[in-house]
């Protein structure tokens, strides 16, 4: 709180009070009255059973996740007990005949193969009304930063093809241009992408490449690549061709200094209208044009050098035109008599 005589004034400059990340994540869910699923909580639940009515669904068992983890950074005893495996299974299936109210997924999505049949069923999954809520990395602040952003295209293709694992372009893109990142210094323009270097080689990025195809199972690599603009103008494409069967029920774009945006979506029903379906991508199409005038990473200065030096404001700016007009030997007649028109050779030389 700002301290002060003048409580007024001063209470109009106060910073608007920022959401915490669970309630990002929260935002149209109310624990209260809802049941639901959190997909992928390991150690670090967004709710915890306290909290209220939630069930814990993972790609493995408990047993195996705890052994997958060790080595890996994570407190193995604190990863959560799965109630739901999916190792086998979509959720709907495990579900069964249950219906649920809500599913959590942070950091899920950039992972599946297909995310347009994963939505679909986690759609399956929810009663009418209820919500998927997710948490998507910012490739811009992340080890993706230098990847290019994922397009409607692709997403197309891996529905049409029924993707259940990444292609080799995929896994061959994570480790080819992976790249260690500082958040904060992409946010204040002090690095840019492009002038990153990658961690990893190619001669790496090839091996796990060749691993992928080799492999049986599922290889662990970001299939996606996110902006929340792209991500969003992504869903327009996908609903107008009937494949997004949801409308936004909240949106954070990544807060400033984050690595993270949030997408909050809620069911739509199979008896939606034409009508409804105009108005519904007309809201996710508004929603991807704020998410374009949000806050975004300051512009890096430009080297120095990258610029050429202007010419003296004395000397004519038609001589060049003039030049162009009457050709090479004027040129090296003004070079040899003006030395100063040399300043312009490299301007000109395309021309000559």
């Amino acid at each position: 709180m700002m301290a002060g005589c003048e409580k007024d004034e001063e209470s109009s400059m106060l910073p608007v009070q920022m959401k915490s990340r669970q309630e990002r994540l929260l935002g149209a869910i109310h624990l209260s009255t809802m049941e639901g699923v959190e997909i992928g909580p390991l150690a670090s639940p967004i709710v915890t059973r306290d909290a209220g009515r939630i069930l814990y669904a993972d790609h493995a068992s408990t047993e195996v996740l705890r052994r997958k983890y060790v080595g890996h950074g994570w407190d193995t005893a604190a990863i959560v007990d799965v109630d739901v495996d999916l190792s086998s299974r979509t959720l709907s299936r495990a579900l069964g005949d249950r219906r649920v109210d809500f599913v959590l997924a942070s950091h899920v999505i950039e992972h599946v193969p297909d995310p347009v049949s994963w939505l679909g069923d986690l759609r399956e999954a929810l009663r009418p009304g209820g919500i998927v809520s997710l948490a998507i990395p910012d490739k811009r602040f992340c080890f993706d930063a230098k990847r290019p952003e994922s397009t409607p295209g692709e997403l197309v293709d891996a529905f049409l093809s029924r993707r259940a694992a990444p292609t080799v372009k995929q896994v061959f893109d994570f480790w080819a241009c992976y790249c260690q990142v500082d958040a904060q210094a992409m946010w204040s323009g002090a690095i840019d992408a492009e002038r990153l270097s990658c961690s990893g080689t190619l001669q790496n990025a090839l091996q796990k490449s060749q691993e992928a195809v080799k492999a049986t199972g599922y290889t662990d690599v970001h299939c996606w690549v996110f902006t929340p603009r792209s991500f969003l103008e992504a869903a327009v494409t996908l609903a107008e061709l009937g494949m997004f069967p949801f409308q936004l029920a909240d949106f954070a774009s990544t807060p400033p200094g984050d690595i993270e945006f949030f997408v909050s979506l809620r069911r739509v029903e199979s008896d939606e209208s034409e009508s409804e379906r105009a108005l519904r991508v007309q809201s996710l199409r508004a929603a991807a044009l704020e998410a374009a005038s949000a806050p975004g990473p300051a512009r890096p200065p430009e080297p120095s050098a990258s610029r050429p030096p202007e010419p003296p404001a004395s000397r004519p700016p038609e001589l060049a035109e003039a030049t162009l007009r009457l050709g090479r030997p004027l040129y090296h007649a003004l070079a040899q008599a003006w030395p100063g028109v040399r300043t312009l050779r490299e301007r000109l030389r395309p021309w000559l």
